[in-house]
């Protein structure tokens, strides 16, 4: 969220760099990581994405609020999301929401040429 935030247009380049990376962040092998050290390797990948300065203001938006429990500065869009995964009955991901209805027919296994075909389908203009 915070990569989206800043640097929206870049955010394909930075999902891009973390997939080859994603067992990393897996329940064993980030079972011993603290939240902050999570936030500090997912930042490190996207320096190669969006670059040093983009991922100097990630890094704002990452830091602690000054409330004991106000966590960070993209805390409620995270909360914003839950809410409307949870307001769909979506407790499974990926589940995707086109126009705001869940599409079925996606499927984790999916690679490009399913994922072209359905945005080829989905976006008229």
């Amino acid at each position: 969220l915070a990569v989206a935030r800043v640097a929206p247009d870049q955010l394909l380049n930075y999902l891009d760099a973390l997939y080859p990376v994603n067992e990393t962040f897996y329940d064993i092998p980030a079972s011993t990581l603290t939240p902050v050290q999570i936030r500090e390797k997912l930042v490190a990948i996207a320096e190669t994405a969006i670059g040093t300065e983009k991922v100097a203001a990630a890094n704002e938006l990452l830091k602690h609020k000054s409330t004991p429990n106000g966590g960070v500065s993209v805390t409620e869009e995270l909360k914003y999301s839950i809410k409307v995964s949870r307001q769909n009955s979506i407790h499974v991901s990926p589940t995707v929401l086109w126009d705001g209805l869940i599409q079925d027919q996606v499927s984790s296994s999916w690679g490009e040429k399913e994922w072209t075909d359905f945005f080829n389908a989905k976006v008229t203009a």
